[in-house]
């Protein structure tokens, strides 16, 4: 029965759109989340120069005060990456749901994260199903985070992009470990931040732990560098 499944859910049920105006509305679509990551981005880099006035001069603002903004660079410019990789994985999703492409990954997820067994094989023949696995998928992800190498890597799969760092990797001439390791060390210092006061725990008395302008400026850099290069890589494909 599991087969039969599997079979059904990639069996090509016509599609309302035209295949000129699916591919049309996927790089809108996909434009789109690029911009969501821009607009979230210059949240940040706002917050990374707000001592600086439109002339380059200081305004003066107390080192406390620009430590804080320096935080919340990092948490801004984190979560923007989260938007981006949720709402770049609904576009492709949709768009492999449309031209009816799945892969296995897909398939695999959609099988065991958001239907039930009893659930699949009631809704699996219907007309509709595409558009019911579209809000399972919009319900799903509002729970998920797409924070860190292992989730990236993980949810990337489903928009058939395996190994997505390794792609960024060759596509951007970068070092993988050095990217890798950027991004776990600012995934785990945005929870710091926000679950922790950014404070270290570990010690017996109150600890902030240090932050300065450039580490804030390298975690903005980093994650623009991870999110242009897969809206890169998949205008490639």
């Amino acid at each position: 029965m599991s087969k039969d499944i599997n079979d059904e859910i990639g069996k090509d049920i016509p599609s309302s759109e035209s295949d000129n105006d699916s591919a049309e509305t996927v790089r809108s679509s996909s434009e789109q989340a690029y911009s969501i990551f821009e607009s979230g981005i210059k949240r940040a880099q706002n917050l990374l120069e707000i001592d600086t006035n439109s002339s380059g001069d200081s305004l003066g603002i107390r080192e406390d005060k620009l430590l804080d903004s320096y935080r919340a660079v990092v948490v801004l410019s984190i979560s923007a990456l989260d938007s981006y990789i949720k709402t770049f994985l609904i576009v492709e999703i949709k768009k492999n749901l449309n031209e009816r492409t799945l892969s296995g990954d897909l398939k695999k997820y959609i099988k065991e994260e958001l239907f039930s067994k009893e659930e699949l094989h009631q809704v699996v023949l219907e007309n509709n199903f595409y558009d019911k696995v579209i809000q399972k998928f919009d319900a799903d992800f509002e729970k998920r985070s797409f924070q860190g190498q292992k989730s990236i890597d993980k949810f990337m799969k489903l928009a058939g992009m395996n190994q997505v760092f390794k792609q960024i990797s060759i596509s951007a001439d970068k070092s993988i470990d050095n990217i890798l390791s950027s991004i776990e060390n600012f995934t785990q210092r945005r929870h710091l931040i926000v679950h922790c006061g950014d404070h270290d725990l570990t010690q017996t008395e109150l600890t902030e732990i240090e932050i300065d302008k450039g580490s804030a400026s390298k975690c903005i850099k980093l994650v623009k560098l991870i999110a242009s290069e897969i809206h890169k890589i998949s205008q490639e494909k």
